[in-house]
């Protein structure tokens, strides 16, 4: 057989595979950091920062405006304090307008003797700038007493809760009552697997529902209305109108009748002298005088008067005890020894 030919491969033009984009990267930064670092977006002015350090006590933000305003313009000035205190931590940013100033200023006042404290400064210049050295939480507030002190919002916070918690209202106690419930029963749902319980535990409070004004006058209504019963006279003075009293200052006149026989005896002596007036009859003078002397106070008895202590009565002594006693001192008595009489010469 003759040969055959066969037919030529058609060339197949192969399809280029797409190239592969090659994605970018993206930088992640933490959000605290990314607070830190200065916006590379908004550029503002360049300028010079001197960090200070070994500050002496009481050379603060007011006194470091001053000392470094002899070098150049003092943008900004942020001292280094505590969070907790308020207190200074002994180190200071200074910011000037310009870079040459602050880095003239560094150098001077590097290893300067200030108040017995020997002062280190550094220059940090634009390029190494990538922190905000002026942000703070430290802030300045007048006090009650309006004194200015340095307070931070961590200090501030402990204030607030603090007062919250000292809060002892009725509605302040529930509503953080009710707060704490909510968090026991988070904690139940989470460890509910465990076979935890702690509805046996905890007790919750009784809510106080409003009285509503309606109510009230009802139950004012339902109530009887009681009137108050006035004091009387003889409660207030202890019934000392009909009673005599503890203390006895006062007596009949049946208890002194010498009193009343002088009284008479005046009445006539002053009828006698007095002759040319009518005299009343007997009888009308002793009912008055019965009538006045039937309240007459003893002697002695005005105003606060101090006890009297009685005297002791002594016993009266028979003849037959006294001479017995009269014996028994003789006998115990001892005579007095002589003395020797000298000779006169």
């Amino acid at each position: 057989m003759p040969p055959v030919k066969k037919p030529k491969a058609q060339k197949i033009e192969k399809v280029a595979t797409p190239a592969k984009k090659t994605e970018t990267t993206k930088e992640v930064v933490s959000g605290q950091l990314k607070k830190k670092l200065k916006p590379q977006g908004k550029q503002g002015p360049e300028r010079g920062v001197v960090l200070v350090q070994r500050l002496p006590h009481g050379f603060f933000e007011q006194q470091l405006r001053q000392y470094f305003s002899q070098f150049g313009r003092v943008t900004r000035v942020r001292m280094g304090r505590s969070e907790r205190t308020g207190n200074s931590r002994g180190f200071a940013f200074v910011e000037f307008e310009y870079p040459e100033v602050a880095q003239v200023a560094a150098e001077t006042m590097d290893n300067y003797l200030m108040f017995q404290k020997v002062v280190k400064a550094k220059y940090i210049p634009p390029e190494k700038q990538a922190f905000n050295y002026f942000r703070t939480s430290v802030k300045r507030v007048t006090n009650k007493a309006g004194k200015q002190i340095f307070v931070s919002n961590l200090i501030q916070a402990r204030q607030r809760s603090v007062t919250k918690q000292n809060d002892w209202n009725e509605s302040a106690c529930q509503k953080r009552t009710l707060a704490n419930l909510n968090k026991i029963k988070k904690v139940q749902e989470k460890y509910k697997h465990l076979g935890i319980d702690f509805s046996n535990l905890v007790v919750e409070p009784i809510k106080k529902s409003k009285a509503t004004p309606e109510a009230s006058t009802s139950k004012d209504a339902a109530k009887p209305d009681k009137k108050k019963k006035e004091p009387k006279l003889e409660d207030l003075l202890g019934n000392t109108i009909n009673e005599d009293s503890e203390d006895e200052d006062y007596v009949d006149a049946s208890d002194d009748e010498s009193d009343v026989d002088l009284a008479e005896d005046d009445s006539e002596q002053d009828s006698e002298e007095e002759e040319d007036l009518p005299t009343p009859p007997k009888k009308t003078l002793k009912k008055l005088q019965a009538s006045a002397d039937k309240l007459k106070r003893k002697p002695g008895t005005g105003g606060i008067q101090k006890k009297k202590v009685a005297p002791a009565v002594k016993a009266p002594k028979n003849d037959a005890t006294q001479k017995l006693q009269l014996a028994a001192a003789k006998k115990l008595a001892k005579p007095l020894p002589k003395k020797a009489k000298k000779s006169k010469k």
